[in-house]
Protein backbone atom coordinates (compact mmCIF):
# COMPACT_ATOMS: atom_id res chain seq x y z
CA UNK A 1 0.00 0.00 0.00
CA UNK A 2 2.78 2.18 0.74
CA UNK A 3 3.59 2.59 -3.00
CA UNK A 4 0.33 3.93 -4.00
CA UNK A 5 1.63 7.11 -1.73
CA UNK A 6 -1.43 7.88 0.46
CA UNK A 7 -0.39 9.71 3.84
CA UNK A 8 -1.80 9.06 6.59
CA UNK A 9 -4.83 10.72 7.09
CA UNK A 10 -5.68 10.08 3.15
CA UNK A 11 -5.47 6.07 4.16
CA UNK A 12 -7.48 6.63 7.22
CA UNK A 13 -10.54 8.58 4.91
CA UNK A 14 -10.90 5.56 2.67
CA UNK A 15 -10.50 2.84 5.32
CA UNK A 16 -13.27 4.75 7.29
CA UNK A 17 -15.48 5.00 4.27
CA UNK A 18 -14.91 0.98 3.26
CA UNK A 19 -15.83 0.24 6.87
CA UNK A 20 -18.78 2.53 7.34
CA UNK A 21 -20.68 1.19 3.81
CA UNK A 22 -19.00 -1.98 3.82
CA UNK A 23 -17.21 -1.31 0.80
CA UNK A 24 -14.82 -4.43 1.03
CA UNK A 25 -17.29 -6.55 0.10
CA UNK A 26 -18.69 -5.16 -3.02
CA UNK A 27 -17.36 -5.80 -6.48
CA UNK A 28 -14.13 -4.12 -8.36
CA UNK A 29 -15.98 -1.49 -10.28
CA UNK A 30 -18.51 -0.89 -7.57
CA UNK A 31 -15.84 -0.39 -5.21
CA UNK A 32 -14.26 2.14 -7.24
CA UNK A 33 -17.80 3.84 -7.97
CA UNK A 34 -18.91 3.74 -4.42
CA UNK A 35 -15.49 5.11 -3.27
CA UNK A 36 -15.22 8.02 -5.77
CA UNK A 37 -18.35 9.16 -5.10
CA UNK A 38 -17.90 9.37 -1.54
CA UNK A 39 -14.85 11.20 -1.48
CA UNK A 40 -16.16 13.62 -4.29
CA UNK A 41 -17.59 16.28 -1.85
CA UNK A 42 -15.40 16.04 0.85
CA UNK A 43 -11.89 15.10 -0.77
CA UNK A 44 -12.02 15.97 -4.22
CA UNK A 45 -8.06 15.39 -4.89
CA UNK A 46 -8.16 12.54 -3.25
CA UNK A 47 -11.37 10.74 -5.41
CA UNK A 48 -9.42 12.53 -8.33
CA UNK A 49 -6.45 10.57 -7.62
CA UNK A 50 -8.62 7.63 -6.92
CA UNK A 51 -10.28 8.07 -10.46
CA UNK A 52 -6.46 8.50 -12.11
CA UNK A 53 -5.28 4.88 -10.61
CA UNK A 54 -3.93 2.55 -12.93
CA UNK A 55 -5.12 -1.17 -12.95
CA UNK A 56 -3.02 -2.75 -11.21
CA UNK A 57 -2.92 0.20 -8.17
CA UNK A 58 -7.17 -0.23 -7.99
CA UNK A 59 -6.40 -3.94 -7.38
CA UNK A 60 -4.03 -3.79 -4.68
CA UNK A 61 -6.04 -1.08 -3.16
CA UNK A 62 -9.19 -3.00 -3.64
CA UNK A 63 -7.49 -6.25 -2.47
CA UNK A 64 -6.44 -4.72 0.77
CA UNK A 65 -9.37 -3.56 2.03
CA UNK A 66 -11.44 -6.37 0.89
CA UNK A 67 -9.00 -8.59 3.14
CA UNK A 68 -9.79 -6.18 6.11
CA UNK A 69 -13.50 -5.49 5.46
CA UNK A 70 -15.73 -9.20 5.80
CA UNK A 71 -19.33 -8.73 4.78
CA UNK A 72 -20.91 -8.36 7.94
CA UNK A 73 -22.35 -11.59 9.16
CA UNK A 74 -26.30 -10.41 10.14
CA UNK A 75 -26.23 -10.17 6.25
CA UNK A 76 -27.15 -13.87 6.23
CA UNK A 77 -30.93 -14.00 7.02
CA UNK A 78 -30.94 -18.47 7.32
CA UNK A 79 -30.52 -19.21 10.64
CA UNK A 80 -28.35 -22.39 11.02
CA UNK A 81 -29.38 -24.53 14.23
CA UNK A 82 -26.37 -25.69 16.43
CA UNK A 83 -26.49 -29.19 15.11
CA UNK A 84 -26.55 -27.69 11.35
CA UNK A 85 -23.71 -25.68 12.33
CA UNK A 86 -21.67 -28.70 13.64
CA UNK A 87 -22.62 -30.69 10.15
CA UNK A 88 -21.45 -28.06 8.02
CA UNK A 89 -18.25 -27.74 10.18
CA UNK A 90 -17.32 -31.74 9.92
CA UNK A 91 -17.73 -31.40 6.26
CA UNK A 92 -15.48 -27.87 6.13
CA UNK A 93 -12.78 -29.63 8.18
CA UNK A 94 -13.19 -33.09 6.00
CA UNK A 95 -12.35 -31.00 3.00
CA UNK A 96 -10.12 -28.22 3.93
CA UNK A 97 -9.75 -25.93 0.65
CA UNK A 98 -8.91 -22.55 0.09
CA UNK A 99 -11.73 -20.24 0.21
CA UNK A 100 -10.76 -19.29 -3.58
CA UNK A 101 -12.39 -22.98 -4.25
CA UNK A 102 -14.90 -22.75 -1.94
CA UNK A 103 -17.76 -21.92 -3.93
CA UNK A 104 -17.96 -24.89 -6.13
CA UNK A 105 -18.14 -27.05 -2.67
CA UNK A 106 -21.08 -25.84 -1.99
CA UNK A 107 -22.93 -27.36 -4.34
CA UNK A 108 -21.08 -30.61 -2.94
CA UNK A 109 -22.59 -30.02 0.39
CA UNK A 110 -26.42 -28.93 -0.77
CA UNK A 111 -26.55 -32.51 -2.54
CA UNK A 112 -24.91 -34.33 0.07
CA UNK A 113 -27.47 -32.88 2.43
CA UNK A 114 -30.09 -33.03 0.48
CA UNK A 115 -31.73 -36.33 1.60
CA UNK A 116 -31.17 -36.16 5.66
CA UNK A 117 -31.35 -32.60 6.00
CA UNK A 118 -33.18 -30.79 3.35
CA UNK A 119 -34.13 -27.81 5.28
CA UNK A 120 -30.00 -27.21 5.83
CA UNK A 121 -29.61 -27.61 1.76
CA UNK A 122 -32.29 -25.72 1.19
CA UNK A 123 -30.35 -22.92 3.04
CA UNK A 124 -26.88 -23.59 1.70
CA UNK A 125 -28.31 -23.40 -1.43
CA UNK A 126 -29.73 -19.73 -0.87
CA UNK A 127 -26.53 -18.19 0.39
CA UNK A 128 -24.72 -16.37 -2.32
CA UNK A 129 -21.34 -17.07 -3.01
CA UNK A 130 -19.80 -14.71 -0.72
CA UNK A 131 -21.61 -15.61 1.76
CA UNK A 132 -20.69 -18.91 1.82
CA UNK A 133 -17.06 -18.00 1.54
CA UNK A 134 -17.50 -16.10 4.48
CA UNK A 135 -19.54 -18.87 6.84
CA UNK A 136 -16.61 -21.35 5.34
CA UNK A 137 -14.25 -19.12 6.79
CA UNK A 138 -16.13 -18.84 9.72
CA UNK A 139 -16.37 -22.28 10.57
CA UNK A 140 -12.65 -23.48 9.73
CA UNK A 141 -11.94 -20.38 12.28
CA UNK A 142 -13.97 -21.83 14.70
CA UNK A 143 -12.94 -25.53 14.59
CA UNK A 144 -9.16 -24.55 14.38
CA UNK A 145 -9.47 -22.47 18.09
CA UNK A 146 -11.41 -25.35 19.22
CA UNK A 147 -8.98 -28.09 18.23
Amino acid sequence: MSHLRFTPDEYRTIADLCRRHGLGHRSQPVFKRLLGALLCGRHPELADRLCRLRRGQLDLLYWHFRERTPPPWNACPQEFSGDELRLLAEACAAAPFRVRFVRPFKNVLVELFQEEWPELARKLSALSGHKFERLYEQLCERRREGA
